[in-house]
């Protein structure tokens, strides 16, 4: 009786080390995965944000684009009106009505172009001062906190706060491990804001 005691004894020692074992490998495992994941997620977020950065530059470069084509064809037509209006000359018999007329017009024409001008140059700054605005102010990269690079952070001590039942379980035979480390996972200061629902998720395929 007492060899079988003993016998008995020593195999219930060797399966809880080999289950403490396992399930330590499993929670590290679990933990590093869970910290490739919350890496590659904020890879893909700034490569979103990326994507909104260089669209609001196309849009902004299609303002930009626009101005200095009217810019361009602004200052060529107030180059003709002032070249008209030093060089034009009327025959000496001209009617002195026509060559105010005519004086009028250019002076109105250079006033509209050169305003043209002036706002053309006022668009395309505004469209500038508007992107640099949205780039620094609005769409900004998702840089992770302090907090939130901690909260991906696994210790393989965070496997002693567990409860010792998932410490010693047997695969198959309890519950998952998940469930405890989801719960942990929440209560950490600066965890991401999936770690309640991942939790709940968790509980809900168990019941």
């Amino acid at each position: 009786m007492v060899v079988l005691a003993a016998a008995a004894a020593a195999a219930s020692a060797a399966v809880g080390k080999k289950s403490f074992e396992y399930n330590r490998d499993n929670f590290l495992q679990d933990r590093e995965q869970r910290m490739h994941k919350e890496f590659t997620e904020r890879g893909f977020r700034a490569a979103q944000a990326n994507l909104w950065r260089d669209d609001v530059r196309m849009f902004v470069s299609l303002t930009e684009k626009k101005m200095a084509l009217y810019l361009l064809v602004g200052v060529l037509l107030l180059s003709f009106n002032v070249n008209l209006w030093a060089e034009g000359r009327f025959p000496e018999n001209t009617a002195f009505w026509m060559f105010r007329g005519m004086q009028l017009a250019i002076s109105v024409s250079f006033l509209f172009l050169l305003l043209g001008v002036w706002l053309a140059m006022h668009a395309a700054v505004a469209a500038q001062a508007f992107l640099t605005r949205v780039l620094t102010q609005m769409v900004r990269l998702p840089l992770p906190a302090w907090e939130e690079l901690e909260a991906c952070r696994t210790t393989a001590s965070d496997f002693e706060r567990l409860n010792p039942k998932q410490m010693f379980r047997i695969p198959f035979l309890g519950n998952m491990q998940q469930e405890d480390v989801a719960a942990l996972d929440a209560a950490r200061p600066g965890a991401p804001a999936g770690a309640e629902e991942e939790r709940a998720r968790l509980g809900a395929a168990a019941a």
